[in-house]
């Protein structure tokens, strides 16, 4: 038992009280701490700061834009008036400047593969089409080996270097002809294939279906293309039936008597003239130290990007992810407080909007690269991407979240989530979609995933995918403040056990 005159200091007996928290008493003291700082975690704050970072005047926040930079600033100021500074000094890893990560992207625009040939030029979102470039410079096409439908590709070994062409007969849904090209396409990539040439009726289709997704751009980090080069994959390129007629010329256009395997001479060259553009983009850090396990930390994220503006129309992303970025801004307030009125956490907090995130989970992924505290000393991964809305499996039922990766890494980190929300928080807990046979592949898809393939135990938070994803209408007067704000205290009071219980948690499932 502790023995303590007045002299003792209020942060003394707070530590010495979770050192030995194993009676009711020490326990019941550490939960009405946490319910009190709860309180300051309040609706009125997550509509203030949503209204401003999903309206129009932040375009969107696409990475590495001006509203991205708008938002990671009042994100910065939110965080300064708080109290909380900046990450200090002697962390480890690349310079922070100030309250910013910053990391460098490259943005490949698309739009910048066609083809020209005597008879005229094919051009991307007119007779061609393709997911992903995988070329420089211009590419002479001399001759194609026709592979039929695809199926037989997989058990060719005379595909090395080649340029490969298949069709599709434009029969059957375009989401399994879809499938069944990627299919081909891998098959092709390992048979060592340069170019897959896919003749399709399908052409108006797939551009009414997915020009939108595809019009855009890709972007990578720019330390990828620096210090992690890859070979060149497989460039895959989907051409209208009747446009692929023209470069094979009359004498070859019935390609359905062409036997599988046989070699059609072409001329038609195959061009590249992207133009990469380098960006900026930064994580924005709330760090609050704790005390005598303050060289252990907690990570608390959510992505503050969306896709900025298109056709003029602003995705302001006040679901995805506007929801999460002002749930951890509250949390980062709490903890604070707690802080400040000598009732911090054990462990520290480090709260990060990301970046990135929607160009491919860029932001976490850098900082799990070139982390700025060891990731071996990282205890957990709190993520959380949507909880601002609900989804049709719900639109009846009681207040939910779903629950992705508690238990992957750690059953302890399942078990005090599930704790949190039973004491506090009483939410339906849904664990559809950390099945692993889930088909929607969910666990991968959002920055927590970055800490679990580093062996970190992640939850990712998450309220389902509903009409105005990714779509304009994702808006602020849609959100349902209420229901956020109970997401939110169940990721604030999971974070609190964390931080404040005596033993880290263990490691016992598999890094996938």
């Amino acid at each position: 038992m502790l023995m303590c005159n007045m002299k003792c200091s209020r942060t003394a007996i707070i530590a010495a009280l979770f050192i030995g928290a194993t009676s009711p008493s020490a326990l019941a003291q550490v939960d009405t701490l946490a319910r009190h700082y709860a309180k300051l975690i309040t609706v009125q704050d997550l509509e203030r700061d949503l209204y401003v970072l999903a309206s129009d005047e932040y375009q969107g926040r696409d990475t590495g834009k001006e509203g991205q930079k708008m938002a990671a600033e009042y994100i910065r100021d939110r965080f300064v008036e708080a109290g909380i500074g900046p990450v200090p000094a002697h962390a480890q890893g690349e310079v922070v400047a100030g309250y910013f990560q910053p990391f460098d992207l490259i943005e490949k625009r698309s739009g910048g593969i066609s083809i020209s040939s005597p008879s005229g030029k094919l051009s991307f979102m007119n007779e061609i089409l393709y997911f992903n470039e995988e070329i420089s410079g211009n590419v002479p096409v001399r001759e194609l080996i026709h592979m039929g439908d695809g199926a037989g590709i997989g058990k060719s070994g005379k595909l090395k270097g080649k340029h490969v062409l298949i069709e599709d007969a434009g029969t059957g849904n375009v989401m399994l002809f879809l499938g069944s090209m990627r299919v081909r396409a891998e098959a092709a990539r390992q048979a060592g294939a340069t170019t897959l040439f896919i003749s399709t009726p399908r052409m108006p289709e797939l551009i009414e279906r997915f020009g939108h997704y595809l019009g855009g751009s890709s972007m990578q980090l720019a330390i990828d293309v620096v210090d992690l080069p890859v070979e060149s994959g497989l460039q895959t390129v989907l051409v209208d039936a009747d446009a692929m007629g023209r470069l094979l010329g009359s004498k070859n256009a019935d390609l359905k008597r062409k036997k599988v395997g046989s070699k059609i001479k072409v001329a038609f060259v195959l061009e590249h003239a992207r133009a990469d553009q380098r960006l900026s983009s930064e994580n924005v850090l709330a760090y609050v130290e704790g005390t005598d396990k303050k060289d252990e930390l907690i990570i608390i994220t959510a992505h503050y990007d969306h896709i900025g503006v298109e056709h003029g129309e602003v995705y302001n992303g006040a679901d995805d992810d506007g929801s999460g970025t002002v749930a951890i801004m509250a949390i980062a307030k709490a903890f604070a407080a707690a802080k400040a009125a000598g009732h911090g956490p054990r462990r520290s907090i480090l709260v990060m909007p990301v970046s990135g995130e929607e160009k491919g989970l860029l932001g976490s992924k850098y900082y799990s690269e070139r982390p700025l505290f060891p990731l071996s000393s990282t205890v957990a991964n709190l993520n959380i991407d949507m909880i601002g809305r609900v989804d049709s499996a719900h639109a009846e039922s009681d207040p939910y979240v779903y629950v992705i990766g508690s238990d992957r890494l750690s059953t302890d980190l399942h078990n005090i989530n599930e704790q949190a929300n039973s004491e506090h928080v009483g939410l339906m807990l849904d664990h559809t979609f950390n099945a692993r046979n889930d088909p929607n592949r969910f666990y991968y898809r959002s920055d927590h995933y970055n800490f679990a393939r580093k062996g970190i135990p992640a939850i990712f938070y998450f309220s389902g995918v509903h009409e105005d994803y990714h779509q304009p209408g994702d808006t602020v007067d849609k959100i349902m403040f209420e229901l956020l704000h109970k997401r939110a205290l169940l990721a604030f009071h999971t974070a609190w056990k964390l931080a404040q219980r005596e033993e880290r948690i263990v490691v016992d499932g598999v890094v996938e």
